[in-house]
């Protein structure tokens, strides 16, 4: 894996691990001071979660555009223009054996 790749993957784990600490010291915090339930504190921990997987998908989804797009213009192939390639290539060598009466 390229080295930029791989310490950026690495930051993003521990920024993600830092922050979900912070949030379970804020959180318990608040239930401490009364401010909040633990029942509250359990539902905004999973509202946080679920945002941050929503915001995950979308950023992967932007990634992997960003890379095809970046991929189309080096004139490499991805997985999809080769599976294009295969279903082609799979109707042809099924043209070419068809018997002649059909």
């Amino acid at each position: 894996m390229n080295d930029m790749l791989k310490k950026g993957f690495f930051l993003g784990l521990g920024a993600a691990s830092y922050g979900r600490e912070k949030v379970q010291t804020y959180l318990d915090d608040l239930v401490t001071k009364g401010k909040i339930t633990p029942r509250e504190a359990d539902e905004w921990k999973e509202e946080m979660i679920q945002r941050g997987s929503a915001q995950s998908d979308s950023w992967n989804s932007q990634a992997k555009n960003s890379f095809e797009n970046r991929a189309e213009s080096m004139g490499i192939a991805t997985k999809r223009d080769i599976d294009r390639l295969e279903q082609k290539l799979d109707a042809i060598e099924k043209a070419m054996h068809k018997p002649d009466d059909e």
